[in-house]
């Protein structure tokens, strides 16, 4: 007799894409859309076989000029992809300064809100593209 396997699916089957959170028993909504978050954001578009626009293109702005119109695009390539993919995820501001000691370096500053049933909080995160 074949030992059976159970690979925790659950009936009735459901389409449950990266918009919903479940969060296990030590990690918080914050901890929860902060990976989300980080996951589309440094997820290069086309890397996901089945998702081909899942993610963001900040890979092409590292040899672009470091100047006010990469920022914005930095900063609307980033809104696109979270209100897409993660629409309970509230973009409050998307700031981006470069480091004073490294001219070449941009820090994209994430102001967001995660809202989930009645509850919003507030939390922001730092990348370096």
């Amino acid at each position: 007799m074949a030992k059976k396997q159970f690979f925790n699916i659950k009936y009735p089957f459901r389409n449950e894409g990266v918009q919903h959170f479940y969060l296990d028993a030590n990690e918080t909504l914050i901890d929860k859309a902060r990976s989300t978050l980080m996951h589309i954001v440094f997820t290069p578009k086309g890397q996901r076989i089945r998702l081909p626009e899942f993610g963001t293109d900040l890979i092409k702005h590292i040899f672009e000029q470091n100047d006010g119109t990469t920022w914005e695009a930095i900063k609307t390539e980033v809104s696109e992809s979270v209100s897409r993919w993660a629409p309970n995820i509230i973009l409050n501001n998307i700031s981006v300064v470069k480091n004073e000691d490294n001219e070449a370096q941009i820090f994209v500053r994430l102001d967001y809100s995660v809202k989930e049933g009645n509850m919003v909080t507030n939390d922001s995160v730092v990348v370096q593209v």
